[in-house]
């Protein structure tokens, strides 16, 4: 099965006045305004995606919010093919009841989490919260743990080593370091090494293939890779494009094949 774990899609009012024009001026190889649902199907045919991953978002402080309920509607239209992932902000004081909504009314099979585009304390009181009711659920988390291009962000919360604690106290939730945590890769493999409830996507890394191959050997020489996913980071990314790019890396082919084609969705639900 050829899942791609990490894609997006939203409409232009979902990304509110910050995020997304931040995003079309220091990152987006495609603009946002290509997140739209038939975008992403059409990239999902041309790259042979069996299923993906599409991940919500929000972010009280920046008025970002690609809603729950939106990604649940684009689920229910093809749910053969598609894994919803929700999201809450901690900040909001209503986070924990949106979750159980997310995971009994919505169905969504996941949260995603920003620390330092949400400006939460990975430790907090309202985080482990969240992380407990995720668990209650049985939703797993995608946490976007690494660098960010937000001039607001909140790079010190940031850093994968701060999930150790979160993946040592809910061992039985299944956790996915987004973009193998970069900059802080090596913290990655760390946490992963030590929680087998830990997984790292390698989304958005591909166009740096002299960053790639130094994660993915780390990873190696961790003996996790059977926790790496392939995701492409859509619409700022294609997954035809990241197929292409990662094939090309210094690596058995059989090492690569494994990490697009033998990641099935089984191994988090």
């Amino acid at each position: 099965m050829r899942v791609d774990w990490h894609s997006h899609t939203w409409l232009p009012e979902h990304l509110g006045p910050h995020w997304g024009p931040e995003l079309d001026a220091n990152v987006s190889a495609h603009p946002s305004a290509d997140g739209d649902w038939d975008a992403h199907q059409e990239a999902m045919r041309e790259a042979g995606v069996d299923a993906a991953v599409i991940l919500g978002l929000v972010a009280c402080e920046i008025d970002l919010d690609i809603p729950n309920e939106y990604i649940a509607g684009l689920v229910a239209s093809s749910p053969d093919r598609l894994i919803g992932f929700g999201s809450v902000d901690p900040s909001d004081p209503h986070a924990v009841d949106k979750v159980r909504y997310a995971a009994t009314d919505l169905g969504l099979k996941g949260l995603k989490l920003s620390p330092p585009y949400q400006g939460f304390h990975p430790h907090s009181d309202e985080a482990f919260a969240v992380y407990a009711a995720a668990a209650e659920h049985g939703l797993a988390l995608t946490f976007h743990q690494g660098g960010v291009f937000l001039r607001s962000g909140y790079l010190e919360y940031a850093q994968p080593m701060l999930l150790d604690r979160v993946a040592r106290t809910f061992r039985d939730t299944k956790i996915i370091i987004a973009h193998a945590g970069q900059p802080w890769s090596f913290e990655t493999a760390a946490v992963m090494f030590k929680n087998p409830n830990v997984f790292t996507d390698l989304s958005a890394r591909y166009g740096r293939p002299a960053q790639l191959t130094q994660i993915l050997q780390n990873l190696l020489d961790y003996g996790v890779t059977d926790r790496v996913l392939f995701g492409s980071d859509f619409p700022i990314y294609r997954p035809a494009d990241c197929l292409e790019q990662f094939r090309s890396l210094p690596f058995d082919p059989l090492l690569l094949e494994s990490i697009i084609d033998d990641r099935p969705l089984s191994l988090l639900f």
